[in-house]
């Protein structure tokens, strides 16, 4: 009998245990179902490493893009697959797996055997799955972290705005006179030197908080991720540029807008005195850090996805032609 374990974020999810467990029960009514709802992230580690051990086929998450960066740092490179069903707010790696919010229907990928590879990104010793990186990005996710710890109604706001909330986020970075700027050193194969930037991006897929179309070409099964750059020194032409971007436009012609794909890349803090947070899934992490080796790991979290059976008709198509 396939053995199941289901993680709930109530933070994250705008219902309750009682609500997934009839959902999920009825719908993967066959397996052995265990519902987790851990009260810390300590507790989530030792339930999670017991679900290891014990060599379960599945894990649900409940919840957002944060919920799922604690859940790779310990599934990556396991043969468990890990089903996302979206209860937070981006829900980034939700988006890009094709996992609607019809719970019903995504449940169903697991019966289905929807199951694929994909590649995550390693920053010194953290995982990430989907978008992450330094500057502006980093800082829009830092005070958001901050504003639903502080003001517990913050929270009933981003359930209303939805995604909007990153985009009107990122508006109030720009229009502030404070606007921030970091020297960064980089060392890749495809670019190095050092750039004074509003935001380096990490991409390990080509849409952020599910606005943001950064880096449209950009798989996450491909062995490579994007890295953008952004040294606009005008802040009319970084707002016109990050329009465009929000609306799907692609970038052209702008030499402020650097974007290449690599497999590794080493970044340094020019200014040591200026602390530097990294983003990745919408958490911020490694805040104390003035050097970040980043590097691909390849084909190292198995995941139920909408789109499996149209990548293999696509590798089908490719072999043909080839």
């Amino acid at each position: 009998m396939e053995t199941i374990s289901v993680y709930m974020n109530h933070r994250a999810s705008n219902t309750g245990l009682n609500y997934w467990k009839n959902r999920i029960g009825s719908s993967l009514f066959r397996s052995e179902i265990n519902f987790r709802n851990p009260t810390s992230l300590e507790d989530l580690k030792i339930q999670l490493e017991k679900d290891i051990a014990n060599k379960v086929d599945t894990i649900v998450s409940v919840g957002g893009d944060g919920t799922v960066n604690t859940l790779i740092q310990h599934l990556a490179h396991t043969d468990i697959g890990l089903l996302v069903i979206p209860g937070g707010t981006a829900n980034d790696l939700a988006n890009e797996l094709g996992l609607e919010k019809n719970s019903r229907k995504v449940i169903q990928y697991v019966r289905q055997k929807n199951v694929k590879s994909i590649d995550l990104i390693k920053v010194n010793d953290r995982l990430f799955a989907t978008n992450g990186g330094f500057g502006l990005g980093g800082d829009v996710a830092k005070k958001i972290n901050e504003m639903r710890k502080k003001y517990p109604r913050f929270k009933d706001l981003m359930k209303i705005t939805g995604k909007k909330i990153y985009s009107l986020f990122v508006a109030q970075e720009m229009l502030s006179l404070k606007s921030k700027m970091y020297h960064l050193n980089i060392n890749s194969k495809e670019l190095s030197g050092q750039y004074r930037c509003h935001a380096l991006l990490i991409n390990n897929q080509p849409v952020i908080a599910g606005t943001f179309h950064v880096a449209p070409q950009t798989r996450n099964a491909d062995g490579k991720f994007n890295v953008t750059i952004l040294t606009h020194t005008n802040r009319f032409d970084l707002v016109r540029t990050l329009i465009q971007v929000s609306q799907g436009i692609a970038i052209e012609g702008d030499p402020h807008f650097i974007s290449f794909e690599t497999d590794s890349l080493e970044v340094e803090n020019l200014e040591p005195q200026r602390k530097i947070s990294f983003f990745g899934d919408g958490e911020v992490f490694q805040e104390n850090e003035q050097k970040w080796k980043i590097s691909v790991v390849p084909q190292s979290l198995k995941v139920y996805s909408k789109d499996t059976a149209v990548d293999m008709v696509d590798l089908v198509n490719e072999v043909s032609l080839s």
